[in-house]
């Protein structure tokens, strides 16, 4: 019998996590508005981490050790996860995920030209690879393809969650210097986000009314958080347990998760075309090479 080591057991967990949170907040935005889904699972987050942190850790207050964290969270993942909350309600799962999956490649290219970060043969395939994929999707035809009409400018809010994302990585990287348990450091990160959006909901009351979620999608959105929030927590624990060569790659099949789960669901409302799947691929594959360049 095949035994498989515990930290890739880890990583696929959190492959799979991450992609069954997509599926299950797609569910639910079908009726409920985005903003109702980022509240509802940035809450569970929150509640979820902080519980596992303070299980786990001496947790000390120490905002300017937490900086970083604190001024990721003004953008990710409040900003991007609601720009990919409105992709998934729009273009759907198997266009949002990949595009927003891509977000490493953002990162990579802000490092070279910030910081003078060169890259090797491999991460210049990686790139490319991952280009090539993300034009595939965003060029793929879903009318003639799956019968499933989308305005191609719906494209733009994976594309800009995937600029958050890969922005605030580098914030997010410079914290984990400062906070020695990355579950903390999560934490922190989500809690901000989720003032962000008291604040707005509470400087803007018409938005209120979008909290109305019917029982069934906040059942969704529920799970969803919870989903996510094991996804952070096996993230942490596969890369403290296992080498990023060999974890990273794993992480990044979410988009591959994503294309099964919606076959099995939501065969009939997601696109299946040779194009997006060749892009899905693409894009894993490219992104799996950047992420592990040494």
């Amino acid at each position: 019998m095949i035994e498989i080591p515990f930290q890739i057991l880890l990583a696929l967990g959190t492959a799979f996590a991450f992609a069954t949170s997509s599926v299950l907040v797609r569910f639910g935005v079908e009726r409920s508005e985005p903003i109702a889904a980022l509240f509802v699972t940035v809450t569970v987050n929150v509640v979820v981490l902080w519980a596992v942190s303070l299980v786990l850790y001496d947790v000390t207050i120490d905002i300017w050790a937490w900086r970083y964290f604190i001024l990721a969270g003004m953008f990710a993942p409040v900003l991007g996860r609601l720009c990919n909350y409105v992709g998934l309600r729009r273009v759907g799962v198997n266009l949002t995920v990949p595009i927003s999956n891509s977000n490493p490649l953002v990162s990579v290219v802000l490092a070279v030209l910030l910081f003078g970060e060169t890259l090797s043969p491999r991460g210049q395939a990686g790139a490319f690879a991952a280009i090539a994929g993300g034009i595939l999707l965003t060029s793929a035809n879903r009318d003639e393809a799956d019968g499933i009409g989308v305005r191609y400018r719906d494209l733009l809010f994976p594309v800009t969650g995937a600029l958050i994302y890969g922005s605030v990585q580098l914030l997010r990287k410079a914290g984990m210097d400062l906070v020695p348990a990355p579950a903390v450091g999560a934490a922190v990160n989500l809690t901000t986000s989720w003032i962000v959006v008291i604040v707005f909901l509470v400087a803007v009351p018409s938005q209120r009314d979008r909290l109305l979620i019917p029982r069934d999608d906040l059942r969704y959105f529920a799970l969803a958080g919870f989903a996510s929030s094991v996804g952070l927590i096996c993230l942490y624990a596969a890369l403290l347990s296992g080498t990023v060569v060999v974890v990273t790659p794993i992480l990044n099949a979410s988009p591959l998760f994503a294309l099964v789960l919606t076959y099995a669901f939501l065969r009939d409302r997601e696109p299946f075309s040779t194009q997006v799947l060749a892009g899905t691929t693409l894009v894993v594959a490219g992104v799996g090479l950047l992420t592990t360049v040494p």
